[in-house]
């Protein structure tokens, strides 16, 4: 059987390494890439062996996205699934948002998630085959104060994802997001506790989304089973945004 390639943004922690692992363990070759969790990356690799391959890349960099789009395809002779993860911010009130502020995280969430699907996007057309899964936020189907620049960057992806569904479904590419509400990843333990009530009130299920939960649904979306499955938006969030 031809094993399948996965192309991980943004891999090396959090959600990202999620769905790292749950790929690594549906023997996908699965490519991440990584900008300052150098130590983080190094810890896959060490795991995995070349079961994975890691790439320092700047998502912000169309250059940098293209070159390492190229050498996966070089390593592995193709990719068939791209997970858009990467994201950052510095965010703010109306108001109170600087050009810096602002443009870093627009950059960093939207402007990389189009990077990579731009960059890509030859390839998957040559082959007649291709998946992405766009890692959005329900906060960007919904808004939430003092995220103005994120929701903004997040909500751009929707739009994004609905077009390029309907520009690349005629060469057999699935294109959809997943929008999930607060994650229980390691980078959350230092979260208040009200901060997590808040979170916890809003939601009908009364838990916190596990990362590992989002790394089903995204491989399900990546499988031959989401064949039919193409420009949907998916809340994963225990029904924080109902």
């Amino acid at each position: 059987m031809d094993e399948k390639v996965v192309f991980v943004t943004g891999g090396a922690a959090g959600l990202g390494r999620s769905i790292v692992d749950k790929f690594v363990a549906e023997n996908y070759k699965v490519v991440f890439t990584y900008f300052k969790s150098e130590e983080k990356a190094q810890n896959i690799i060490n795991e995995y062996g070349n079961r994975v391959y890691g790439i320092k890349t700047d998502a912000t960099e169309y250059g940098e996205v293209l070159s390492s789009i190229e050498q996966a395809i070089q390593k592995y002779g193709k990719i068939d699934v791209l997970i858009n993860n990467v994201a950052a911010a510095k965010d703010a009130p109306i108001g109170s948002h600087t050009q810096e502020t602002w443009d870093f995280t627009i950059k960093n969430t939207l402007y990389s998630c189009f990077n990579y699907i731009n960059a890509i996007t030859n390839h998957f057309v040559n082959n007649r085959y291709g998946k992405i899964i766009n890692i959005g936020s329900v906060n960007g189907l919904r808004g939430r104060e003092g995220s103005v620049a994120y929701c903004t960057a997040k909500a751009g992806m929707v739009g994004l994802t609905k077009t390029v569904a309907k520009e690349l479904g005629r060469y057999n590419v699935n294109v959809n997001l997943i929008a999930p509400g607060y994650i229980d990843t390691e980078a959350q333990k230092s979260t208040s506790m009200i901060i997590k009530k808040v979170v916890l009130d809003e939601c009908a299920i009364k838990e916190l989304t596990k990362p590992e939960e989002i790394a089903e649904l995204v491989f399900f979306l990546s499988s031959e089973k989401a064949n039919a499955i193409t420009g949907q938006i998916y809340k994963i969030d225990r029904g924080q945004y109902v």
